[in-house]
């Protein structure tokens, strides 16, 4: 854990040091009568010099980590029990249960927590239990907010639902289940609570609030401003305990911050995070003038969180002719999503493209920087996102939506033009333009693709990409879907590059097949030679795998075993582990990709040896 996060390490290791200091300070240096002079200077005698009663600051540093740790973490535990036993419930049971709690914890998130402290001190009186009680006792509403959230995203899966099914005890499912998935973020809540404790004990301190009897570094802070440190230049009186402070606040924050990347991930790479820069490699663009675009040996890795690159996509070459659909077929995992967004440098945080070429016609894509590639997509590429539900935002109308695209690419358009412009595609895709005024969720899933189809059509693209554009639809909606990309690309001239996982949509619609396997080519070429003289042993499994009304008696069969991992791919052929003609050099050697009939190509080890 601690090698894929410095900061963890670094945090973790400063606040050790700052609790091996607490617990032997007394054997490290003891704590004596003051025998020497009054802010006497650091030197040879006193490391740290001496404050205004002659005692030594380095004594006095390490005896007072003792009580600012002390009270620092029993008050924190006080606010992560509070807070994170009221989070759950709140979270929960919900309704009047969350509305009493939460409103308790808005009126305590109004009051300034550090004036609260201050004066509930006051009230109470100075000693260390009172400090610690009024630090825990305001310090619970962020630990309350947060745990409630993490609750309310847990207690509605599946696997709470599973839960009460079987009869389940409310106290059960909250700490059996759902405890333990907001532990994580608990813990690394509670370093950075540990640290705001510690700075409000120090504050108490320095205003005169601490225990007098006790030795802590607000209190080396208040007596050293209130006895002249000051005026006598005893500056190490002051950046000694400051230090300290300093010490612990950061080792908490830099261990907090690194917990919670370690823990939750995304909240450092998020998807709309830009990854890094893609690395192109000089390719000739294409010559023939009915090619719109031609993607070269394109390669794209995923930094793994130990800094080690997995590769998705590895060395994808294909063309794409004016008016054809290529479809893209292969199980998941393969890499079907990854390099159709990758044609608009769509790419997650994680993802860079480190070799290939991208041309758009005679434009180079990779070579672009993001805002010419703003003037890319949309008006010459666009794409169709899978899952329409999610893709389409939930508080704005449809017809905004599809405005929002068109606005966005021709901002003179009037008003007028552009809703006749957005009435004008919503009927090229099948939809009354009154329809334009709801909502997605008033959509039917059918409806809801077809708008999606309208916005990716909005600005008049060469080519569209539809990411599994039939996902979750029945059949008489998928029947619709694709017959109105055909008729679109024979009406417009559409170019459209179509992924899916049925071999039945790409036999109905697509010109052209290109067949990934573990983010390599395994076979390309016409849907002829795919479905007719398939040649590589993955595309015949999968057809084979594939339902075939015209021979109902066909027995349908299954591909032993799963993809390869990423970061464990094997070493030869890719698909050599679950291969039935696998032979010795296709665990050794990866095959090249070999082209038979003009254009039909296929990397496999069979065709060598069928040619010799």
């Amino acid at each position: 854990m601690m090698r894929r996060s410095p900061m963890v390490t670094i945090g973790l290791a400063m606040l050790i040091t700052a609790i091996a200091v607490a617990i032997f300070a007394s054997r490290i240096a003891p704590l004596e009568n003051a025998t020497a002079g009054v802010y006497i200077p650091p030197g040879a005698t006193h490391w740290l010099g001496t404050d205004d009663g002659g005692q030594d600051v380095f004594t006095l540093f390490l005896h007072g980590a003792r009580i600012s740790l002390i009270i620092g973490c029993f008050a924190t535990l006080i606010s992560v029990i509070v807070g994170g036993f009221i989070g759950l419930l709140s979270g929960y049971f919900g309704g009047r249960t969350e509305n009493l709690l939460m409103r308790i914890t808005d009126i305590f998130l109004v009051i300034p927590d550090l004036p609260l402290i201050i004066a509930l001190v006051a009230i109470i009186g100075p000693s260390i239990f009172n400090m610690i009680f009024a630090i825990g006792l305001v310090g619970w509403t962020g630990t309350a907010r947060l745990i409630r959230a993490q609750t309310l995203a847990v207690k509605h899966r599946k696997f709470i639902t599973r839960a009460r099914a079987i009869g389940a005890s409310h106290t059960r499912i909250i700490f059996r289940h759902i405890l333990p998935q907001v532990v994580p973020l608990l813990c690394a809540n509670t370093i950075l609570v540990l640290s705001l404790a510690i700075l409000n004990e120090s504050t108490l301190s320095f205003l005169g609030l601490g225990d007098a009897a006790s030795i802590s570094w607000g209190q080396m802070l208040h007596l050293a401003f209130t006895r002249g440190a000051m005026s006598a230049s005893a500056w190490w009186a002051l950046v000694v305990p400051g230090f300290g402070i300093a010490w612990v606040v950061l080792g908490c924050a830099l261990l907090g911050h690194g917990l919670e990347d370690l823990f939750n991930p995304r909240a450092r790479y998020h998807h709309l995070t830009p990854g890094p820069d893609p690395t192109p490699t000089p390719h000739h663009p294409p010559t023939d003038p009915n090619t719109v675009l031609a993607v070269r040996d394109l390669a794209i890795d995923y930094i793994l969180p130990n800094g080690q690159h997995a590769r998705a996509i590895d060395g994808v070459s294909f063309e794409l002719k004016r008016g054809e659909i290529l479809g893209i077929v292969g199980e998941s995992g393969c890499g079907k999503s990854t390099l159709l967004l990758s044609l608009l440098r769509l790419l997650p945080a994680r993802a860079q493209i480190s070799q290939g070429a991208i041309h758009l016609v005679q434009r180079e894509l990779l070579s672009l920087s993001e805002a010419d590639m703003n003037d890319v997509r949309w008006k010459a590429l666009s794409i169709v996102f899978q899952g329409a539900m999610n893709a389409l935002n939930p508080v704005h109308t449809v017809g905004d939506q599809i405005a929002e695209a068109i606005q966005r690419n021709h901002p003179d358009l009037s008003e007028q033009a552009l809703d006749q412009r957005v009435c004008e595609i919503l009927q090229q895709v099948g939809i009354p333009t009154d329809r334009r005024t709801s909502y997605p969720h008033q959509y039917s899933g059918g409806m809801r693709q077809r708008a999606m189809i309208a916005m990716a059509l909005a600005c008049n693209p060469t080519i569209i990409c539809a990411d599994e554009p039939t996902t979750a639809l029945d059949g008489i909606n998928q029947a619709q879907v694709l017959d109105l990309l055909n008729d679109l690309r024979n009406t417009l001239g559409l170019s459209i590059i179509m992924v899916t996982h049925d071999l039945g949509v790409v036999a109905r619609i697509c010109d052209r097949v290109l067949v990934l396997y573990g983010g390599t080519t395994a076979e390309y070429g016409t849907v002829d030679d795919i479905f007719h003289n398939p040649t590589h042993p993955y595309t015949r499994a999968l057809i084979q795998a594939t339902p075939d009304l015209t021979h109902p008696d066909r027995a349908l069969t299954t591909i032993p075993g799963t993809p390869p991992q990423l970061n464990n791919l094997p070493p030869g052929c890719r698909f050599a582990p679950r291969c039935p003609n696998v032979m010795p050099i296709c665990h050794t050697d990866r095959p090249t990709l070999h082209t038979q009939d003009g254009q039909h190509q296929t990397s496999c080890h069979l065709i060598n040896t069928d040619q010799t």
